[in-house]
């Protein structure tokens, strides 16, 4: 048994529903039934039995629970150790893909100058899926874009398992179109007013965005290709004419031998109002390296945004 699956476990259990605690740890629902039959399985009895309302403890999974709890703890004193650990094994940051073709190789060279003997491994996932992934244990640090709805659910969530979130930049959607397109010359434009042009997307803006659905709020006319990253996306903006749906900052950063614009969008199907926010363990659980990590990542925003005008999220 994995020892995230404890966590889960013990989510259920404070809960009373898998629903809830799918919810609460950005888990499906399916994947999370699926590893409780795994527990059951492994375990050799029930841990839970299904009510009208959701699923109480059996009276073994009650007393399982009791020592998963103290398993649990134990295992967190253990992580608060790795602060003081050998820090030479390379250190995961989870990107979505907007953030990680914006930060990856100005921040590597920012961690080298500082941590010469360093390693950084660069995980790029949707952007849904990089809160998750830090609620998992599968790396300290994270840099994702949250919508303010997704933004305070994530940190009600986060709080529970020790996870900091800080709001580095306030950013919103934009199109990314040569300057010889026929819209270059608009600075702002509403979607409704989008037609007939070809779209290059990713599967997903950020954590609460899906790119598709975006684009189907659209008028008919228009034609999409979904590709895997940032860079495929700028070359079919620079080589093919196509337009782009981009973060403002990842538009900002778009290089191309073509002068490209960015183009305010409005009357988007949800606010047009995002956040780039640093996703962390709270400082106990972060080794000296990873510490050195999320300073770097500040001092780039701050660089970015000095006067700390953009990072608000009033």
């Amino acid at each position: 048994m994995r020892m995230e699956h404890l966590q889960y476990l013990i989510e259920i259990g404070r809960r009373h529903s898998i629903s809830a605690a799918a919810q609460e740890l950005y888990l499906g629902q399916t994947t999370l039934s699926s590893i409780v039959k795994s527990a059951e399985d492994e375990l050799g009895f029930p841990l839970f039995y299904r009510t009208h309302s959701g699923v109480q403890a059996t009276a073994e999974g009650d007393e399982a629970l009791s020592l998963i709890g103290d398993i649990h703890a134990c295992y967190e004193k253990i992580l608060q150790l790795n602060a003081h650990s050998n820090d030479t094994a390379p250190i995961p940051l989870i990107l979505s893909p907007t953030v990680n073709a914006l930060l990856a190789l100005p921040l590597n060279r920012m961690f080298l100058e500082k941590e010469p003997q360093g390693n950084l491994e660069f995980r790029t996932v949707n952007g849904d899926e990089v809160g998750s992934m830090i609620i998992k244990n599968e790396g300290n640090i994270g840099v994702v874009h949250f919508g303010q709805p997704q933004l305070e659910s994530y940190r009600a969530v986060a709080s529970r398992y020790h996870i900091e979130i800080e709001v580095l930049l306030r950013d919103q959607l934009c199109l990314l179109v040569r300057e010889d397109h026929p819209l270059a010359s608009r600075e702002r434009i509403a979607v409704q007013d989008v037609t007939h042009c070809h779209f290059a997307i990713l599967p997903h803006f950020d954590a609460s965005g899906d790119s598709l659905a975006t684009i189907k709020s659209f008028d008919n006319g228009n034609l999409y290709t979904i590709f895997p990253n940032v860079t495929l996306i700028q070359e079919a903006v620079r080589d093919q004419n196509m337009v782009a749906i981009l973060s403002r900052c990842a538009c900002a950063k778009s290089q191309s031998h073509y002068p490209l614009r960015a183009i305010q969008l409005k009357d988007t199907p949800r606010e047009n109002d995002i956040f780039l926010c640093l996703i962390h363990r709270d400082e106990r659980h972060l080794h000296r390296r990873e510490k050195t990590l999320a300073e770097c990542i500040r001092a780039y925003f701050l660089a970015e945004d000095p006067a700390g005008t953009l990072s608000g999220t009033d």
